[in-house]
């Protein structure tokens, strides 16, 4: 496994971890450890609700066109897509 060393860390977080470990009767290591997972697993959790809200707040917006309107946008996107000669004489 890997080390790392770690410099610097907040009173606040020093404090979270000695108490888990205190509360856990394990290492010191072992409660960062403890408290990083739970951390990490959160923050994903998070991410994954946050994708998922995301998703389904955008989900009125897809296929709701009809033929018709999608046929006129279409027309329209090839109307930009046209080169006017005269405008680049």
């Amino acid at each position: 496994m890997r080390q790392m060393t770690l410099r610097d860390i907040p009173e606040e977080v020093e404090m979270i971890a000695r108490n888990e470990a205190t509360r856990q009767g394990i290492s010191l290591n072992k409660a960062f450890l403890t408290l990083l997972r739970k951390s990490t697993q959160q923050n994903v959790a998070h991410l994954a609700s946050a994708d998922k809200k995301r998703k389904s707040s955008f989900s009125r917006f897809c296929g709701v066109w009809t033929d018709t309107e999608a046929t006129e946008f279409d027309k329209a996107l090839l109307e930009q897509r046209t080169i006017d000669n005269e405008a680049w004489q």
